[in-house]
């Protein structure tokens, strides 16, 4: 994957090594074919190990950062949440820093002490792939009934209880709302 591609918080990158590094470290949660999109630094309030905030084509990661000696000493814990579960975003900018506040059914997620600048951009990265993965749930059951339509059709034309011309017309009125 090219660092070119991902979203990279301003006080993560002193140099391109550094974005390699942090793709890498980002890399550890990763499903083999999803695509990190955005990485960002802050804290997940109450949980002072979870300093990492990464948006993939799939979910939100939160994580912490192992760098340095004690790295090792860290109890490492991972949130993970499909945008699927994502019920609110709610950005919010401060004099100096900003946060991301996110909602799921069953919990209140609290991502503070990131630059200002990133809050606006990921809070609307978040939203849009929140957005595009209901989008997706809508027409995937509506394609799938207009299947089934198709399906009771043929049952009905076997049985005689339509024609074949009212089978046809049906047909092609189903295939144009898939």
């Amino acid at each position: 994957m090219s660092n070119d591609e991902v979203l990279f918080s301003e006080s993560l990158l002193e140099d391109e090594e550094q974005a390699d590094e942090e793709a890498d470290e980002a890399g550890k949660y990763l499903d083999p074919d999803e695509k990190l999109l955005a990485i960002i630094e802050g804290n997940v309030d109450g949980e002072s190990s979870l300093n990492r905030l990464a948006l993939t084509d799939r979910r939100i990661i939160f994580y912490p950062r192992s760098e340095g000696l004690l790295a090792a000493f860290k109890k490492t814990s991972v949130l993970s949440f499909d945008y699927g579960q994502v019920g609110t975003v709610q950005g919010r900018k401060g004099a100096l820093m900003g946060e991301i506040n996110l909602s799921t059914k069953d919990r209140i997620i609290r991502f503070k002490n990131m630059i200002k600048d990133d809050v606006d951009q990921i809070a609307g990265m978040i939203s849009r792939m929140k957005d595009k993965v209901k989008t997706q749930e809508i027409l995937a059951p509506s394609r799938e009934s207009a299947l089934d339509q198709l399906k009771k059709l043929a049952e009905l034309r076997q049985l005689g209880a339509i024609s074949e011309a009212e089978f046809q017309e049906k047909r092609k009125k189903l295939l144009e709302a898939i």
